[in-house]
């Protein structure tokens, strides 16, 4: 990938993040302020933030994953030293190619599920679908990120990233 589109996908996709992150908050707020203060509960809210809670998780994936900040336990890592650290971080990578490209897999099949049933929210009568079809997207998009770096041998173009393309933690 070159470095445009990277900070153009990066950047599109943690204003993403963030603006739901913002909007849970400022529902959450509203859903506060409205239950006990106006005594009118917001209808739905919890149906809103649970859409918005996966579009922040499944938006940041990618950006972790090029990043490689994934939360990791590095006790053991700390003791590889040279090529078998760099086979190390090969063997995490290829585990998460495999993993998110399952995800995805499990993600779109759902959506296909959803759609043909129809499923729709509980309270809002929203159709489920789409969203889990974003969430699949995102996922996928994941994958291929992971699978770059694979074929990059596990080095990224982040930046602080350390000498193995992990950064600080």
């Amino acid at each position: 990938m070159t470095r445009a589109v990277t900070v153009l996908v990066e950047t599109v996709l943690a204003a993403i993040a963030a603006l739901s992150l913002f909007a849970m908050m400022a529902l959450t707020f509203i859903e506060v302020v409205a239950r006990y203060f106006l005594d009118a509960p917001l209808a739905g809210a919890e149906e809103v933030k649970a859409f918005l809670l996966g579009i922040t998780i499944f938006a940041a994936l990618p950006i972790v994953t090029w990043q490689q900040r994934h939360i990791a336990v590095r006790s053991l890592a700390a003791l590889l030293r040279g090529r078998a650290r760099a086979v190390q971080r090969l063997v995490v990578l290829a585990g998460a190619v495999a993993g998110f490209s399952f995800v995805a897999y499990l993600l779109a099949d759902q959506t296909r599920a959803m759609a043909a049933d129809g499923t729709l929210t509980t309270y809002l009568d929203l159709p489920e679908a789409p969203v889990v079809a974003v969430f699949a997207a995102l996922a996928s998009l994941a994958a291929l990120v992971a699978a770059v770096l694979l074929l990059q041998g596990g080095e990224t173009g982040a930046p602080d990233a350390g000498p193995h393309g992990a950064g600080p933690e």
